[in-house]
């Protein structure tokens, strides 16, 4: 990939580590020695980012980075969301499950914040849209 092509800031995957694997998403965080790491953690910016390398595909999770959105970039484009299936439908069905998320930002997220950012993450979900039904 050239440089041109990689993805502007936020969503440059350069700037994290693979911690872990979701399906063919790449699990990126901040190194634990990057200082960006512990000043995400303490002012609410803390995130995943999952890349896919084939789709070039970049999502962020919610934090005070994206307004409490789910952020992705693809082909040049910006699509910030409040819930994860609005997120799924936009990337035709290619993102990794709700649940396999949530583990993961259990794990990787909620155990370096502090708890009264907790209580930030709990109010964005709950005054996300909620999925109306005919």
């Amino acid at each position: 990939m050239t440089a041109a092509a990689w993805p502007p800031r936020p969503h440059d995957p350069r700037e994290r580590e693979v911690v872990g694997r979701a399906g063919a998403w790449e699990v990126r965080q901040f190194a634990a020695g990057d200082a960006k790491l512990a000043y995400f953690t303490v002012r609410g910016f803390l995130h995943l980012q999952l890349w896919h390398p084939q789709a070039q595909i970049s999502i962020l999770t919610p934090s005070r980075l994206t307004a409490g959105h789910f952020e992705a970039w693809l082909a040049d484009t910006r699509i910030a969301v409040r819930r994860w299936v609005d997120l799924d439908a936009a990337l035709g069905g290619r993102a990794p499950a709700q649940a396999e998320l949530r583990a993961l930002e259990r794990w990787f997220v909620l155990r370096h914040e502090p708890a009264e950012l907790h209580l930030l993450r709990l109010w964005w979900a709950a005054t996300a849209p909620r999925a109306h039904h005919a």
